[in-house]
């Protein structure tokens, strides 16, 4: 690698780290409401599908085909939402030192 090509390369590194510092304090904010935003939709989620099997177990007779389809259209949404906790808590704890951080700067 040439001694221009490494130049450049430093110049172009220099002026994505120039931008992330200026906007170092939104960035973090973002990222603090996406991880906060996964948690909540994952419990949103969860309480949905336990409100739809509630509602319609109601609906039960006799027939099997309505029982599994609401099996169905209630065990999607918590699955969903119990992948979304889990990323919650993957997420939360591979940015928790940042926060930590942030919160302690803040002060």
């Amino acid at each position: 690698m040439a001694e221009k090509d490494v130049d450049e390369e430093l110049v172009n590194w220099n002026t994505i780290l120039d931008e992330l510092i200026g906007g170092s304090e939104t960035l973090l904010k973002d990222l603090l409401e996406g991880v906060r935003y996964v948690g909540a939709s994952g419990a949103l989620l969860i309480c949905l599908g336990v409100a739809v099997l509630i509602f319609e177990s109601r609906l039960w007779g006799s027939d099997t085909g309505l029982i599994a389809l609401s099996l169905l259209t209630s065990a999607c949404p918590v699955t969903v939402g119990l992948f979304n906790i889990n990323k919650y808590i993957q997420l939360r704890s591979r940015y928790s030192r940042l926060f930590d951080l942030h919160v302690k700067l803040k002060k």
